[in-house]
């Protein structure tokens, strides 16, 4: 397996050392070719999405209820946990 972007030079270079692998693209290359890919769509209807902003009110956000993150009980969150209290209780003692 070959994690990669999505070069030619590449392609050629695995194709001719590991003519079996699996490519694959990495987390930052696909989040940087959809980014640009966003970027690029926006540019181009930039003007209509000017003008939509433009007669339309926002519409209210609904609202989600997420459940609470509970983080596991380890030795560093009971430490960052201890701690937090700590500075609390200093804030309120002025």
């Amino acid at each position: 397996m070959v994690c990669r972007d999505r070069a030619t030079a590449y392609t050629q270079a695995i194709k001719e050392a590991a003519q079996d692998a699996i490519e694959v693209a990495d987390r930052w290359h696909l989040l940087q070719n959809l980014s640009a890919a966003v970027e690029k769509t926006c540019h181009q209807h930039r003007a209509c999405l000017r003008k939509h902003a433009d007669q339309e009110a926002p519409p209210e956000p609904f609202a989600i209820d997420l459940p609470v993150l509970q983080l596991p009980r380890t030795p560093i969150v009971e430490r960052t946990r201890d701690r937090y209290a700590d500075v609390h209780r200093l804030l309120d003692q002025k």
